[in-house]
């Protein structure tokens, strides 16, 4: 046994909603046993955390491993701030086997306009080339690369020029298997590399807890990906994202989907609007009723949890259409806890509908702060009203909704203190969640989205000793985002940090 004492050890209260301190922890080989006890006559290695924090293990809800890892140090264009800066960059990319990949540049408020192709013909011309915009939904490859993916005839999404002839730029269905013809081509060995350099990553800021998505892979990929998530060392939640719940059922996941498009992104403006975007267009959504409803029937009845990313409101809105129609506007007969990624731009009636069925809501603070704010995209793009209706995390958490935290990594950083630090700084003060929401939503709520509440979620006697320990106290005058991780602990088990204390 091990007793960590002169430590702040905070454990979630159900009926206050918030987090409630005490000084120390018992933690027998993969349990904790007791919370702010030191019990008579029990041997126990006594540590001493010299008054440091300690917090649940914390989860991101929303995660591309692969990607995450993949697309760091020379291939993370995130700091890139114009075309002619992107000419550098692309210069720099690494050459793997005649591939040429880069992502996660922001050109929505790019001087003299968005991305264009100019770089890769300049300098990878040659070559199999493709960038990746940060939310994924539109890309950029060369003329050399067109060619090769042989994109069938009609297919949605190449945009091109008053020639007619192709700009580079790929969006909708055409983005997505340009992606997908990627991620065939990338080394299994360097795909496996990148996805435990993510787990690694998150280990060492206090996450033990990963649900991942699945995005693009031939249905005969499954049944090894799967089991390579289930090897990495943390608890990895494999998100199937497929509208195919039988699929899920055969590998015993009690959820499906996440990534299943109901629309796209405002950055690459194919979110779905009721209203146009600013510059005009309004999005796409890449459903029909009947054809949701299907996917949504059948998980039901088999009493697996479906996922869809809805952002624009009129994706949110089909969503909750179809799941009035299939839950005959009742709470899941089966316990599934069916739920929306992303969530972005809702109205008071979509909110009080997911706190109705019991949908649960896995959203991204750090949308907020990295496009909420003044002339920031999301009020260029859908103006003042409409930016004000964006990621409503207090307004969900009043109404009672699962309300869930995660990264979208690599889109955002894959850092919940970033996430919760976001949230208690919403730009909109009245969306603003306190600290202990906050936490909640990366833990006890996290725990919950994957039906994992039994075992995890909470410094709490009888659950697995999942727990971070931090340096500093955000709940006495320290921010979430000044917090270091010095320890990350999973069943009892010290997987980053050892040594610390």
């Amino acid at each position: 046994m091990r007793l960590f004492h002169n430590a702040r050890v905070y454990s979630f209260d159900a009926p206050s909603r918030s987090f409630t301190r005490s000084d120390s922890v018992l933690v027998d080989q993969h349990r904790i046993v007791a919370v702010g006890e030191e019990p008579a006559g029990v041997g126990a290695l006594r540590v001493d955390a010299g008054g440091a924090v300690i917090i649940p293990a914390l989860a991101d809800c929303h995660v591309h491993l692969a990607g995450s890892g993949y697309l760091s140090g020379t291939r993370d264009l995130s700091l890139v701030r114009s075309n002619h800066a992107l000419h550098a960059a692309v210069e720099r990319l690494p050459v793997d086997g005649g591939v040429v990949v880069g992502g996660r540049y922001d050109d929505a408020l790019w001087p003299g306009g968005p991305a264009d192709a100019t770089a890769l013909e300049r300098f990878h011309s040659h070559r199999i080339a493709m960038l990746t915009r940060i939310d994924s939904h539109s890309s950029i490859v060369n003329a050399r690369t067109l060619q090769w993916l042989e994109l069938p005839r009609g297919v949605e999404g190449i945009e091109r020029g008053e020639d007619g002839v192709p700009t580079g730029r790929l969006t909708r269905d055409a983005n997505w298997r340009a992606q997908a013809r990627f991620a065939e081509r990338m080394p299994l060995e360097v795909r496996r590399a990148a996805e435990r350099r993510a787990v690694d990553l998150a280990l060492s800021r206090g996450v033990a807890h990963l649900h991942a998505q699945l995005v693009g892979l031939a249905r005969d990929d499954y049944p090894a990906e799967i089991a390579a998530m289930r090897a990495l060392p943390a608890n990895v939640h494999p998100k199937i994202c497929e509208p195919d719940p039988e699929l899920a059922r055969s590998f015993g996941l009690p959820y499906v989907g996440g990534d299943v498009f109901l629309d796209g992104s405002i950055g690459s403006g194919t979110a779905a609007m009721s209203a146009p975007y600013c510059g005009g267009g309004s999005g796409t959504l890449r459903f029909d009723d009947d054809g949701l409803f299907a996917y949504f029937e059948s998980s039901e009845r088999l009493g697996i949890a479906a996922g869809v990313h809805a952002i624009g409101d009129a994706a949110i809105d089909q969503a909750l259409r179809v799941w009035r129609r299939v839950l005959d506007d009742r709470p899941s007969g089966n316990g599934c806890r069916h739920f929306i990624e992303h969530f972005e731009l809702a109205s008071d009636e979509h909110i009080q509908t997911c706190a109705r069925l019991g949908i649960a809501l896995s959203m991204q603070p750090q949308f907020d702060a990295a496009w909420g704010g003044s002339d920031e995209l999301y009020e260029r793009r859908l103006g003042v009203e409409r930016t004000r209706w964006m990621n409503r995390l207090a307004r969900i958490e009043r109404a009672g909704a699962m309300l869930c935290g995660g990264s979208d990594s690599p889109v955002c950083e894959l850092d919940p203190f970033a996430g919760m630090q976001a949230a208690v700084d919403h730009h909109q003060p009245s969306e603003r969640l306190s600290r202990h929401a906050a936490l909640a939503m990366y833990s006890v709520n996290a725990a919950r989205f994957g039906y994992a509440e039994r075992t995890t979620g909470d410094v709490r006697a009888g659950l697995n000793a999942d727990f971070a320990v931090l340096d500093r106290d955000p709940f006495d005058g320290a921010s979430f985002s000044d917090c270091r991780v010095l320890q990350t602990w999973i069943g009892g088990a010290c997987v980053y940090g050892a040594g610390a204390l």
